[in-house]
């Protein structure tokens, strides 16, 4: 496809009053989404709260999304899909509304931590639903463009995210930005009325959607490359993403300033953008096997960190830990896209999302229990050589060496 064809399929896009009003819903609600990480650890750590509640918060948030995304999928199929998407937004804004006055109040902090958890509900319940009504708005022939913005400005939020804490900060205390989040949320639901209910498949039913997910899993047993991949990211994401992400707002904090922290988060979004994109317009003839060797830039902030690196050092590695992250997910995506039938890809790429992010939660509560018996920093040397040894174990996987990415 030409630019000019591209620029004119967008002013199509744009001309049609339901994607505007649906793209505007899904901006602020992921402006919104991608404070939280960053505003949770400074504001946790500055009103004085150790890393094990900050890893708390972050399992309570992300736990229900392992658990119930597949179900939501499910359910989308077989609901209006605005609805959900209006209820999931109400419940997530009220939830991170309340967090925020249980943290300035000086409340119990575990009424916080079951916010999250139903925040985490909420976005399981929303998401899919979102994932599958842009047909519902766009004609057929405008979905890739349509894709296109969306996922542009998922990385764009990843950016501003940080910008938006950093600001909060400034301005007096973090937590304001998890109210900005909250106030995102509703904002993302009134755009929301109004438009297409975006009706349930015909013909579907329970039963069904649980042969659905059984044969996802056959497809996805078929690409062995995938279920070693699989089982990597997860162990990297809790012995590597997990610790440096709960202890390293400490230790940074500590050793630079809070607003180091901020420069390193935005600095990851930044590489993140840059390498997903350097991927969609590259042409690798092992995408697999390169994306397996770019997650050896993973271990590269904890091992700094724990060395006692500076913020120079720290702040080009997280761009490239955030330009393998992104690169990652491309070429992986792609690769998947590429091998599985189309009646099985959602529920393939459901299950693989689960499973890599199966273990996360764990590694955000151990993460500080061993430290507070080690110190941090043994936790960082073991994150960094964990990153070794899972690459080590994937690039001597000849299978996923010599995968070209062509249709299985």
């Amino acid at each position: 496809m030409t630019v000019t064809a591209e620029q004119a399929g967008y002013r199509a896009l744009f001309a049609a009053g339901p994607f505007r009003r649906f793209f505007a819903s899904r901006a602020v609600s992921l402006i919104g989404d991608a404070v939280v990480p960053t505003a949770l650890a400074l504001a946790m750590t500055e009103l004085g709260y150790s890393s094990g509640w900050l890893g708390g918060m972050l399992a309570a948030a992300i736990l229900p999304k392992i658990v119930f995304l597949v179900f939501g999928g499910i359910a989308a199929d077989r609901m209006a899909k605005r609805p959900l998407m209006v209820a999931s937004s109400i419940v997530c804004g009220s939830a991170q509304f309340i967090t925020v006055i249980v943290l300035v109040s000086g409340a119990d902090p575990w009424w916080a931590v079951l916010c999250q958890g139903a925040y985490g509900i909420s976005v399981a319940a929303g998401y899919p639903a979102a994932f599958g009504y842009l047909p519902h708005c766009v004609p057929a022939q405008h979905l890739r463009p349509a894709n296109a913005l969306i996922g542009a400005w998922t990385g764009a939020a990843a950016l501003l995210g940080p910008v938006i804490t950093a600001v909060c900060f400034a301005l007096g205390n973090a937590v304001w930005a998890l109210a900005l989040d909250g106030l995102s949320f509703l904002l993302a639901a009134v755009l929301l009325w109004g438009l297409p209910r975006g009706a349930a498949a015909v013909g579907e039913g329970v039963g069904q959607g649980v042969s659905a997910m059984r044969e996802g899993w056959r497809a996805m047993r078929g690409l062995p490359w995938l279920l070693r991949m699989t089982l990597v990211d997860s162990t990297i994401l809790l012995l590597v993403s997990a610790p440096f992400m709960v202890l390293g707002p400490g230790l940074v904090t500590q050793r630079m300033s809070a607003n180091a922290w901020v420069l390193l988060m935005l600095l990851f979004a930044a590489g993140e953008l840059l390498g997903s994109l350097v991927a969609g317009r590259v042409a690798l003839p092992r995408p697999v096997f390169t994306a397996a060797l770019s997650l050896l830039a993973m271990g590269l902030p904890p091992l700094l960190l724990a060395a006692g690196s500076g913020l120079a050092p720290l702040a080009v590695v997280q761009v490239l830990a955030g330009a393998s992250v992104g690169a990652y997910s491309v070429l992986v995506t792609t690769a998947v896209q590429r091998s599985v039938p189309q009646e099985h890809l959602s529920m393939v790429g459901a299950l693989a999302s689960v499973g890599s992010f199966a273990f996360l939660p764990a590694g955000y509560v151990l993460a500080p229990l061993i430290a507070s018996w080690t110190g941090p920093t043994p936790v960082l040397w073991a994150a960094a050589a964990w990153t070794a040894a899972s690459v080590t174990t994937l690039a001597t996987d000849r299978r996923l060496r010599e995968f070209r990415g062509q249709n299985a």
